[in-house]
This record gives structure tokens, C-alpha cells and sequence, in this order.
């Protein structure tokens, strides 16, 4: 039956843990009981845990998020709240705090969510620091299949260029579709006072932001990473809850992309040779677009300035010919 068709069960007491991408092959007859084991202790070994039963089991249904948005914004502390403890290095710093993509997971009502971080991978900044894709892959086969849902974090109040930048760096890195699956996440919840989030975000006078939440079909949500202990859980709930019904609008199925593809089918590969070829396949996509762009931009310009440049390039070719003609026509009038 389809999980999420199902009702929720009782939820469960939160217990965080550290997940791996494994990557099976065929075991014979006297690996049936190792096998199993053996990928924990992998998962471990990669993870830093040091409870090899904290791996998942391989049913249990998974929310899959990716944390997003600019350098600062609160995407490793957010993240640490809906675990429910530290997974993620989190603190008030000038530079960057986290340098790479990590991953982490938690029991929720029946699912097993799991939380992709991401550095700075969405500024342009952050695209020149990772020139061969490589950290770009990573938060591709952290999130593979595909992710249930990308939370954009902003601060409230705070909505700023630099954000509007980010979105447009998570459109290049994932394609436009994706905020289709996406929920913009407000921290510092504290500084609504009381007042209505939808009430706020209805009201901004901040033309981009508004646009950037219809474009996500109006999912917000907003948190305090201050808070602790059941206000933290019952906010936590209601982030998940709108995660949930997300995944139930598109019948659990994933985001999804050729990079996600490539990804699934070398799932069995190692796990070096599909970092190098995912990296790979999203270098390459990014020089095509960088190609594409002048194409881009007389198919969305707008019809006026296409017909100015129709017959500029007429009148240089009608030039060009005369031109040529010139001193044929000279010679023929010319006395000898």
C-alpha cells in the first residue's frame, strides 16, 4: 500500500542519526547475515557514528529535504531544529560555517526524514569556489533519488538581494521546476511578536518576495531556532506536516531531473566514479546554458526588439551586397 495514503501513526520520541548513501551489490549465500552489518559499520565509518544499529531500516518510508538559500540565513541551525539536536555545525560567524554538504535524519510519526545541508553552493561566489561541481554532486547523491521537498531559508524580515541571488542560483542547480516542490522557511519566528506569518507575507511591500512565494504556491513556514524542548517540537510538526501533504500531492513521488538520473542509474557504481560523473554531467550542463543564453534571450525577448534586429540584420546584409556591387557598377559607366 502507498504510505502516504496511510494515516499517520502515534508520534514517536525524535531520535536523530547520521545516514549514508550505500551502495549494494550482490552478496552470496554466506554474506545473507554480514551483508546487513557490514553497511552499517560502512555507514559508521563515513558517518562518525559509532552505533551501527542506528542505520535505517531499508523499509522505511523517507521524507528527503535539502536545506537552501544564502550564506547566513540560519540553514545549519534550522536544520539541527528539525532533527532535534546538533547534527550540523551552527554558529554566528563572518565567514561561512559549514563547508560541505553533510547529511542527517530523524524518526518522525512513521517516516524517516532526512536532511540534506548545503554550503554556500547558490551565490555566484559559491559556484567559482567549487569549479569541477564537485561539492554541487555531493548534495546531488546526499538527496538521491530526489528530494521531497527544498526548504528555502530566509531570515523574516531580512529578504535581501542576496536571497533573490540564491534563488537564482537553486533554479541553475536544480532547473526552475523545482521550486514547484519548494517551502520558503522564515527563522527568527520570535520576531512576528504573535502576528500571522501568511498575514506578513501577504502584506510585504518586498515585490521579490511575493513573487518568490507564489512561485512556491504560498508554502511558508516560519521558525525560532531559540526555541527548545515541545515549542521547538511543536513548530518542527508543522513544518513537517506541510512537507508531508506536498509529498501526498505529488503521490510520494521525488523531484527528479536528469542528474538525478544518472544518479540512480549508477547507484550500484562506485561511489567515486558517480561523484566524478555526476559532477561531470552538471559541469557540462552549465556550460550548454552558458551557451544558450543568447538563444534564451530572443526567445523570451520581447516581439518589438525581435523585429528591430530582424531588419537591422537585413539592412547590414543589404549593405554588405551593395557594397560588394560598388565597383562592378563603377566600371560599367566609367568612359574608356
Amino acid at each position: 500500500p502507498d504510505p502516504l495514503g496511510k494515516a499517520r501513526s502515534e508520534k514517536q520520541k525524535p531520535k536523530a542519526w547520521c545516514s549514508a548513501v550505500f551502495h549494494r551489490r550482490p552478496r552470496g549465500p554466506g554474506e545473507r547475515e554480514a551483508g546487513p552489518r557490514r553497511a552499517a559499520h560502512a555507514c559508521c565509518a563515513l558517518t562518525g557514528s559509532e552505533d551501527p544499529d542506528d542505520a535505517p531500516p531499508a523499509h522505511e518510508p523517507r521524507l528527503r529535504l535539502i536545506l537552501a538559500g544564502k550564506t547566513g540565513a540560519g540553514k545549519s541551525a534550522t536544520g539541527n531544529s528539525i532533527l532535534g539536536h546538533g547534527r550540523f555545525p551552527s554558529r554566528l560567524a563572518s565567514t561561512p560555517v559549514t563547508r560541505t554538504c553533510a547529511l542527517g535524519s530523524r524518526r518522525w510519526a512513521r517516516w524517516r526524514v532526512e536532511v540534506t545541508d548545503t554550503p554556500d553552493l547558490f551565490s555566484a561566489d559559491g559556484r567559482r569556489a567549487d569549479p569541477d561541481c564537485a561539492e554541487r554532486g555531493r548534495c546531488y547523491l546526499l538527496s538521491a533519488p530526489g528530494p521531497h521537498a527544498l526548504l528555502l531559508v530566509t531570515q523574516l524580515g531580512r529578504f535581501t538581494a542576496q536571497d533573490e541571488q540564491a534563488v537564482r542560483g537553486v533554479r541553475e542547480l536544480f532547473g526552475a521546476g523545482v521550486l514547484a516542490r519548494a517551502v520558503l522557511v522564515f527563522t527568527r519566528r520570535e520576531d512576528l511578536e504573535g502576528a500571522s506569518l501568511h498575514d506578513y507575507v501577504r502584506d510585504t511591500d518586498n515585490r521579490a518576495l511575493r513573487a518568490l512565494v507564489a512561485e512556491c504556491g504560498g508554502r511558508v513556514c516560519a521558525l525560532s531556532n531559540r526555541a527548545a524542548g515541545a515549542a521547538r517540537e511543536a513548530q518542527v510538526e508543522e513544518l513537517l506536516a506541510l512537507v508531508e501533504r506536498l509529498a501526498r500531492e505529488h503521490a510520494g513521488a521525488p523531484f527528479t531531473n536528469a542528474v538525478y538520473g544518472l544518479a540512480e542509474a549508477l547507484r550500484h557504481a562506485p561511489p567515486d566514479l558517480r561523484l566524478r560523473r555526476v559532477a561531470q554531467l552538471l559541469a557540462a550542463g552549465g556550460s550548454a546554458r552558458g551557451r544558450g543564453r543568447g538563444r534564451r534571450w530572443l526567445e523570451v525577448a520581447p516581439r518589438g526588439w525581435r523585429r528591430a534586429l530582424v531588419l537591422l540584420g537585413g539592412a547590414l546584409l543589404l549593405g554588405l551586397l551593395l557594397w560588394r556591387l560598388r565597383p562592378k557598377a563603377l566600371q560599367e559607366v566609367s568612359p574608356d
